[in-house]
């Protein structure tokens, strides 16, 4: 992680949402929990180094932290969205305790929540949830109305544009993915070509190690099956 450790000191002790963990990072984000109760003992986050400089108008000297820029993604990963809960819909509202959207509806027998973190998600809805969604505006509280108006802003631009998981709309995000997808195409076959040419290396060193311990273990077997030659000796008495 390129944060400042006081970030990272601070990710580790808070609540984590119901969003979860990647599988592949569970691991590593276990790891950083770990470290920090230490603290921070064997896995290093990023310290920011202090520069002293002198304000040329008073001359006061000033502490300054020199602070890298976090890596951050280039491009933001939209889930898939459940699609067809307007059958079942009943209401959605903006939760100011985790700042997101929950959508309720009722599958069959039972209640079950959608929790949309992001209103950028509510694009991968179908054509029918985004006009249940446009039709039955959310609620909020009126200290959130800034935050909550957000998510109806997407769906009403979505329904107004025809933007919906059933349909590819005039957007600069598919020539990007289409971009992604070729680059991350060209980095596989580059990785298996690599792989093929070292698989194909430590073959052939295999084989020649294998050979030479055979030859080897040939050499010794043929020493030790040989009969020794007789020798005949001869005593002196001692007088």
């Amino acid at each position: 992680m390129s944060l400042p450790w006081w970030d990272v000191d601070e990710l580790a002790k808070v609540r984590v949402l119901e969003y979860k963990v990647r599988k592949n990072d569970i691991a590593m984000w276990g790891y950083i929990k770990y470290e920090q109760l230490k603290p921070f003992r064997k896995w290093k986050p990023h310290r920011p180094k202090r520069v002293q400089k002198v304000n040329p108008e008073t001359g006061v000297v000033e502490t300054i932290l020199n602070v890298k820029p976090p890596r951050t993604m280039k491009t933001i990963p939209m889930p898939e969205m459940e699609q067809e809960f307007y059958k079942g819909f009943i209401d959605w509202v903006y939760s100011c305790r985790t700042t997101e959207a929950i959508i309720t509806y009722r599958p069959g027998s039972q209640l079950r929540d959608i929790h949309v973190y992001d209103p950028m998600w509510l694009v991968n809805c179908s054509a029918k949830d985004i006009e249940c969604l446009f039709i039955h505006k959310i609620r909020y509280s009126p200290a959130d109305k800034e935050q909550a108006l957000q998510f109806q802003r997407v769906v009403s631009l979505c329904f107004q544009k025809g933007i919906n998981s059933e349909s590819k709309w005039k957007s600069s995000w598919w020539v990007l993915e289409e971009k992604m997808k070729k680059k991350a195409k060209r980095v596989r076959d580059r990785e298996n070509r690599r792989m093929e040419e070292n698989g194909g290396k430590f073959m052939k060193e295999q084989q020649e190690e294998k050979k030479t311990n055979k030859q080897k273990s040939e050499k010794i077997r043929i020493a030790f099956s040989r009969k020794p030659k007789e020798r005949e000796e001869n005593y002196k008495a001692a007088i």
